[in-house]
């Protein structure tokens, strides 16, 4: 009954508006009542955020959130405003970039939505500093959780957004650049009828073999060294149904230092042995041949969905597309071959 009024409700503004004598007029409202799953919807949001950049990044290291103006352009016709808060998130990205990735707070913004029921923030993922370059970074990270989207339903779904900052500090400077959420947890858990867990040293012996394995090749295929089971280094852990001493499912998530995102201030740890990022290193436990081959065959079974994923993608330049594809490709025809167990996989794993 509350899903059917909350639509009945956003029918019903749009009818109104659609009615209206004055066509023209736009909407707002500080209250969204809607049943949509937003990460269901391909389109890329529409958000506004007004606050003092400048302070904002002075202060960045205080881990304190601060008020913004926050206005979401629904459609045409609608455009929902409040007062949210942002406090800013993340280890590296925060110190190096001049636009901090943050946490969005929603819990006082009257988002009635039962999908959100239990969603206090979010995730953001920004534009980490200005020039062309770093706006295509954001872009293929956000692809590469797409694409891990399309190997398990236990991942973390994105929505692109198109953000707009309006800095009060410099007299309402605007500054335009992407930018994507990333699903809460809790949604992740809640989809997957799964329990979040928390905590931290739980070996890979634990994890359900064949979503760590996936999990595991799929990294080594993007080309990501950064993470860490044990520690939940940029992987969050889930207990799925009937989860016991072999039952957590590891979900991957933070892919900027890989090298099918190849920024520029991506570097491998040192205990590794390789000089760059495009360097692929597995970093998954050791197997039987059947095992490993069986995590290979699940993402072939995907290959031209991936492939297709990166080329039909309209927000990213023709050149980074043909890099990105270039890359996966590499690992494709590498994993086909007849040695590509002994001689990559078997070599690293742990």
């Amino acid at each position: 009954m509350k899903t059917i009024l909350q639509v009945f409700i956003f029918w019903l503004i749009s009818v109104c508006v659609v009615y209206s004598q004055e066509p023209a007029d736009v909407i707002s409202s500080d209250t969204f009542s809607t049943a949509i799953d937003m990460f269901e919807v391909p389109a890329p949001m529409d958000i506004t955020l007004t606050y003092d950049m400048k302070a904002f990044q002075r202060n960045k290291k205080e881990d304190e959130y601060v008020d913004v103006h926050f206005l979401y352009q629904f459609n045409d016709t609608l455009q929902i405003e409040h007062t949210l808060r942002i406090k800013p998130r993340g280890q590296f990205r925060n110190s190096y970039c001049s636009y901090a990735p943050f946490w969005l707070n929603i819990r006082k913004a009257d988002v009635l939505n039962e999908n959100l029921q239990e969603v206090k923030k979010f995730k953001v993922v920004t534009q980490c500093r200005g020039g062309k370059d770093y706006s295509d970074y954001v872009l293929k990270e956000y692809l590469a959780y797409k694409i891990y989207n399309l190997l398990s339903p236990v991942s973390f779904r994105v929505r692109l957004v198109h953000m707009k900052y309006i800095d009060t500090g410099r007299k309402n400077k605007l500054t335009e650049s992407w930018g994507f959420l990333i699903e809460p947890e809790e949604m992740v858990a809640e989809r997957n009828e799964a329990i979040v867990v928390k905590k931290d040293e739980i070996s890979m012996r634990y994890m359900r073999t064949q979503e760590l394995d996936v999990a595991a090749m799929f990294q080594y295929m993007i080309g990501n060294p950064d993470y860490s089971i044990a520690g939940r280094h940029n992987m969050k852990i889930l207990g799925l149904p009937g989860f016991g001493a072999e039952g957590y499912t590891p979900v991957p998530y933070d892919f900027d230092f890989t090298g099918i995102v190849n920024a520029e201030y991506a570097i491998p740890g040192d205990n590794l042995g390789i000089t760059s990022v495009r360097q692929r290193y597995y970093l998954g436990p050791c197997r039987e041949d059947h095992e490993f081959q069986a995590a290979i065959d699940h993402i072939d079974s995907h290959r031209d969905e991936i492939l297709e994923l990166v080329s039909e993608f309209p927000y990213l330049n023709d050149k980074h597309k043909k890099e990105m594809i270039g890359y996966l490709d590499n690992y494709f025809n590498s994993a086909s071959g007849p040695n590509f167990i002994k001689t990559k996989i078997r070599t690293t794993c742990r």
